[in-house]
Formats: C-alpha cells, sequence, structure tokens
C-alpha cells in the first residue's frame, strides 16, 4: 500500500475523507435503476418472472403487466430473467434504463412439470402409464361455461361431446375407454382436490389449474370400480407464494347465433308452391316460428379472485357470477359461486393443512 496524505491534513482526516468519498462512490452505483417488461413471443407479459441481477441476491418479480423496476450495483450489470417453462435470458444493462425482454418457450422444462397421479404427485418425465396433463395456458382460450368443452380435442383418445351445446344446461359428455356398458354410465369419475364424485357443471373454469386424465389400468387400481370408466382428476388454482397480495379480475362474453343451413320458404311462397299445387293447406297463419322461439344466445362470465401468502400460508379466494342465454328461448342458466382456499404447512415441514371450500347458487 503506498501511504497518501492531503496536504495540510491530518492522518485521521485523510482516511476519513477516503473512506466517505468511497461510501459516496457506493451509494451512487446502487441507484442506477432499471425498469422494463418482460413478455413472451406473442407479446403477452409474463406474471410472476423472476429478474435476478447476476453474482448477487439482489431481486424482484414482474407484476400482473410483466413490469419490473430494480436498481443494480452498477451500469454494466448482467440481469438474469427466468420463469417456469420458458428458457432463462442474460440482459446486459450497458448503461440503458429501459428494457424490453422476449421469453423463448422451453419444451424440455414441461418434462419436470407435476402431474397429479391420483395417489399423489410425479414429475411428467418419470409417468409410465397413461396419464393426460392440461394446464390452464391450454384451455382458457375457449368461451364456455362448461368446464368439459375446454379439454374437447386436446387429449388423444378422449371424446367430449355436447348434442345440444347451444342449450346452457345441456352437460358435454366425457368418454374416456369408449362405450364399455350398456346399462351402466359411461362416463368418468370426477375427482376434485382428492374428493371423488364432483360435477364439473358447477365449477368456474378460472378456478382450474390443470387437468389429469388416467385411461388405463391405473385408475382402476386406485379407485377401485368407480374408475373402470377412466379418471379425470381437477386441480384448483391455489394462492401464490411471493409475500404479496394480488386481486385479479377476469370477465367474458360469447355469442351463439343460428347457421342457417337450408333458405326456408317464407308465408307468400309456400302458399305459391304448395297451396297451388294442391298438396297443402293455407290455416291462414304467416308466423315465422323459428323466429319466435330462437334468439342470439349470450353468456357471460365475472370472476374477482383476490390470493396471497408465504412460504409457509397462502390462500385464495374468488367470487364469480355466470350467466348463459342459450338459442332457444325458453333456455337459460343464472349461477353465483365462492371458492375458498387455505393451505398452511408447519414450521418444520411435516404436517400441511389445506381447506377447500365451495358454493354454488343456481337460478
Amino acid at each position: 500500500m503506498i501511504p497518501v496524505q492531503i496536504k495540510g491534513i491530518s492522518w485521521h482526516k485523510t482516511l476519513a475523507l477516503l473512506g466517505l468519498l468511497l461510501c459516496c462512490t457506493t451509494v451512487f452505483a446502487q441507484n442506477f435503476s432499471v425498469k422494463g417488461v418482460v413478455t413472451d413471443k406473442n407479446g403477452e407479459p409474463i406474471v410472476g418472472a423472476t429478474v435476478l441481477e447476476q453474482r448477487t441476491k439482489n431481486g424482484v418479480a414482474t407484476d400482473l403487466d410483466g413490469r419490473f423496476s430494480i436498481r443494480v450495483s452498477d451500469e454494466k450489470a448482467i440481469l438474469r430473467i427466468s420463469y417456469i417453462g420458458f428458457k432463462p435470458q442474460e440482459v446486459d444493462v450497458n448503461g440503458k434504463s429501459t428494457l424490453n425482454i422476449t421469453l423463448q418457450d422451453d419444451a424440455a422444462a414441461n418434462l419436470n412439470e407435476v402431474v397429479v397421479v391420483g395417489y399423489g404427485t410425479m414429475d411428467k418425465k418419470e409417468l409410465t402409464s397413461a396419464i393426460s396433463h392440461v394446464s390452464s395456458a391450454n384451455f382458457t382460450q375457449v368461451a364456455s361455461v362448461d368446464p368439459s368443452m375446454m379439454i374437447q380435442g386436446k387429449v388423444a383418445g378422449v371424446s367430449v361431446t355436447n348434442t345440444g351445446a347451444a342449450d346452457p344446461n345441456k352437460e358435454a359428455s366425457i368418454q374416456i375407454r369408449g362405450v364399455s356398458s350398456r346399462r351402466a354410465g359411461l362416463g368418468p369419475l370426477i375427482v376434485i382436490d382428492g374428493v371423488p364424485g364432483g360435477n364439473l357443471t358447477n365449477i368456474n373454469p378460472n378456478d382450474i389449474e390443470s387437468f389429469d386424465i388416467l385411461k388405463d389400468g391405473a385408475a382402476s387400481a386406485i379407485y377401485g370400480t368407480r374408475g373402470s370408466n377412466g379418471v379425470v382428476l381437477v386441480t384448483t388454482k391455489k394462492g401464490r407464494r411471493d409475500g404479496n397480495m394480488h386481486t385479479s379480475y377476469n370477465g367474458m362474453v360469447s355469442f351463439n347465433v343460428i347457421k342457417h343451413e337450408l333458405d326456408m320458404l317464407d308465408a307468400d311462397e309456400y302458399r305459391a308452391n304448395r297451396i297451388a299445387s294442391g298438396t297443402g293447406y293455407d290455416l291462414g297463419g304467416s308466423t315465422d316460428w323459428l323466429k319466435e322461439v330462437s334468439q342470439v344466445g349470450i353468456k357471460t362470465q365475472h370472476t374477482l379472485t383476490l390470493s396471497g401468502g408465504d412460504l409457509r400460508s397462502n390462500y385464495r379466494v374468488s367470487a364469480d357470477y355466470r350467466n348463459a342465454r342459450g338459442i332457444d328461448r325458453y333456455s337459460g342458466r343464472e349461477e353465483y359461486g365462492a371458492r375458498a382456499a387455505l393451505s398452511h404447512t408447519t414450521r418444520s415441514g411435516l404436517f400441511t393443512f389445506g381447506v377447500n371450500i365451495s358454493s354454488c347458487s343456481l337460478s
């Protein structure tokens, strides 16, 4: 070390000034702020992505709009952005105060996805039985008040049909193994959060996290004869564990119209073609009965969610309103629902307590 002393100032004052200068330099460097937004390849914001400064513990998470703001050590810092299902990305700040980051999908990461198998959970890459997993990212784009229709065409070997889709009270039929009985039911066993015997019609689609469909003998081995036609495991959403409280609103409006396959005759054309030829009768009516009994079907759905928690406890509460008007003028379905999920893990991590409460009112 080379001794340095400021002329006219004692050693003690010189050291104090040097320390103050270093401290001010450090504080100035740590005040460099970087903000930005994290999106996927489709431009959709990624909520909860981790933004971490390399070689430090300085990090933040993106908000509901995919935005973040972080103070870094200097202008040449390197940020590492990561999120489940996407490839991690390293970005050099290089003096930029605003960053726009796009994460790419990581197909290999799906193999590490946790799948519910009825008697526990397993990584997808370790599965040996016929189990299909459908996450919420794959079915939330479907505008339907019936959760069964959200997995239509997304699982190989599973047939989901609804012969009266225009009627909100008509439930879809799910067949996993085809027609196996003439008298017994053909539908699979529905298990909601580990409780067998549920009904998909009364679940708010926005509360569903994933579907796991058991298609082989493992279903019968776990659930007995009730699983002879397959099992559909439904996992509902839980609160986040990032220590913050989150509120969200989800709304949906869809329309159903009749597709006119045939150009029908009106009353005058009917009289001209049928009555004139002597093959019909004129009773004096000119009412278009198809128009009188039909209408434009409108489906609306509103969901308000409150969630939060930490590593040991979390909660999620949702309230929803669903109103579906069918094409038939006399068909309709109006529902009010609420769901609450609470979870707590003891300090030792040995026990986890969970409570799920749901309510649905149909009018």
